[in-house]
């Protein structure tokens, strides 16, 4: 049988304040608005990349009162100076209610809470992997090779340690199967 290649591009969350909510990730994350619905069920769709219609949906829909049910949503970012722009915004965005950062060996990465308490992860791989759940806050008061050399020694002390490149090797064997 041939193994079917999913590819994960877009995720859609039902939220109280569709309005509050696009200007959000407009502004915040520079996503545009690609097509909407504006009938009693609201829908919009939200796109940063010209390859994909959307990678956002915003569904109206959620109670006032509901907790939130997202885990979280997920940016891979290309390098560490853009996760430290990513900190600095949330940390001075006043629509950001929460933000924490963890350095998970594999990655480094700042969390925070969006306007309706939805989690968004920021991210960068490391060169290293260690087991997860695995993670321990950054100091972004550090300069970058700081952050770096602590990383480095900590996934380097793991006894689950391996490269990231060895990492990766092992999951295309196990894929494959």
């Amino acid at each position: 049988m041939t193994r079917i290649n999913y590819s994960l591009n877009h995720v859609g969350i039902h939220v109280i304040d569709i309005d509050v909510m696009t200007d959000f990730y407009t502004s915040f994350f520079g996503f545009v608005v690609t097509d909407e619905r504006t009938d009693v069920n609201p829908i919009r769709f939200m796109t940063m990349s010209p390859d994909e219609h959307h990678q956002l949906l915003l569904a109206w829909g959620r109670a006032p009162d509901s907790p939130s049910t997202v885990a979280q949503i997920s940016f891979l970012l290309d390098d560490f100076t853009q996760l430290r722009q990513v900190y600095e915004k949330a940390t001075t965005d006043p629509r950001v209610p929460k933000v924490w950062t963890l350095d998970h060996g594999n990655s480094w990465t700042v969390y925070f809470k969006d306007p309706e308490d939805n989690t968004i992860e920021t991210y960068v791989h490391t060169p290293w992997h260690v087991s997860q759940p695995y993670g321990t806050p950054i100091d972004f008061a550090l300069s970058d090779a700081e952050i770096y050399a602590n990383t480095e020694r900590a996934a380097l002390a793991n006894p689950t340690y391996k490269t990231a490149e060895a990492f990766r090797a092992e999951l295309v064997e196990r894929l494959a199967q």
